[in-house]
């Protein structure tokens, strides 16, 4: 058994050695961007998104904003129109009913995606807000056979185990995608080329699905033999704020989608839930601490590269985390799986 934890301890290894790959090309190219929003009932986070839009550092005549307000009942399209107005370089469309076939926020995205114009589609949420040099960051990733890259977001009002979780996602799409077998992606800091979302038929496989417009997307992306690169640089800031029951739909939502993924990783997910079954056994029932301490080691190892890559500061908290984290993950890709979670009251 010690043989088992030793696999899983090199496997930690492979992924850390996975974050460390750079993405960046050596002559980036200043690319135009369609930056496409989804908006439901977001009219508490709607100004601070336009406030980080209107401080963009990139030229006007590079990018487009396009916003669609997927049939909120609050003032958010009144909010929209107002931003549209003062900015020429946005536009906006209205989706006066949540579309029976295109589940989710897929048909308000679709609406987006049809009506842009640039060669590279930037994706964020009307709940988040993005850095000035957001755009320019992505002009260092896109060489000609890079089909999407893959970005992430900081929460900025959650407790600290949430956000320890956010950031071990970061390094969960960081090391795959390092390694060349790209697992999700985050839809609030995601760019795609152009070509490819039309060469994949947009959202037209997946629409069925209430959630996965980011995670479906790059499977179908990568199916299609596109590669998909990673930047790390500008993470982008989502401020909604939750109840906890809410956070606990959210939480069921981003972890439970297990049918998502492809047969590799639904065996590798598997293995992990057994592993982390068999672990407190091991440390009950057995002796051989030594095994133990280097699991922890190849663990801390793939902690501390996903903090110098993103630049995140290291916690006190982030030691218990470590071991509490992965059975946090267990238990709401369960429910998640086998569960019912709401989302934005649909």
């Amino acid at each position: 058994m010690d043989l088992v934890v030793l696999i899983v301890s090199l496997f930690f290894l492979v992924l850390g050695c996975g974050i460390l790959r750079n993405w960046k090309i050596k002559k980036p190219k200043e690319l135009s961007y369609s930056i496409l929003i989804a908006c439901r009932n977001e009219e508490e986070n709607l100004l601070k998104l336009f406030k980080s839009l209107n401080k963009l550092d990139y030229p006007k005549d590079k990018f487009e904003i396009i916003i669609v307000d997927d049939a909120s009942t609050d003032n958010s399209l009144e909010l929209i129109k107002e931003f549209c107005i003062k900015n020429t370089n946005a536009r906006y469309f209205h989706l006066s009913e949540k579309h029976s076939d295109y589940k989710g926020k897929k048909a308000a995205l679709k609406k987006a995606a049809e009506n842009a114009k640039c060669e590279i589609f930037l994706f964020t949420d009307a709940d988040c807000s993005v850095k000035p040099e957001w755009l320019k960051s992505y002009n260092n990733y896109f060489s000609y056979n890079i089909g999407m890259v893959v970005g992430n977001y900081s929460e900025t009002k959650t407790n600290p185990l949430i956000k320890f979780s956010n950031q071990m996602s970061s390094a969960i799409y960081a090391s795959t995608i390092g390694l060349g077998i790209p697992f999700s992606a985050a839809g609030g800091n995601l760019a795609v080329k152009k070509a490819a979302f039309d060469e994949i038929g947009g959202y037209e496989k997946i629409k069925h699905y209430q959630s996965g417009d980011d995670k479906l997307l790059l499977k179908l992306i990568h199916k299609a033999g596109w590669k998909i690169a990673y930047n790390h640089e500008q993470l982008v800031d989502t401020h909604q704020a939750v109840s906890n029951k809410t956070s606990n739909h959210q939480l069921k939502r981003r972890y439970g989608k297990f049918g998502m993924s492809s047969s590799f990783f639904k065996i590798i997910s598997i293995l992990i839930l057994l592993f982390y079954l068999y672990l407190p056994i091991k440390v009950i029932f057995f002796n051989n601490w030594k095994i133990l301490i280097i699991y922890f080691l190849c663990i801390l190892f793939f902690w501390i590269v996903n903090l110098v890559k993103h630049k995140y500061k290291f916690r006190i908290l982030d030691i218990p985390f470590l071991i509490i984290y992965p059975y946090f993950l267990i238990y709401f890709s369960l429910l998640g799986t086998f569960a019912k979670w709401e989302w934005k009251s649909i």
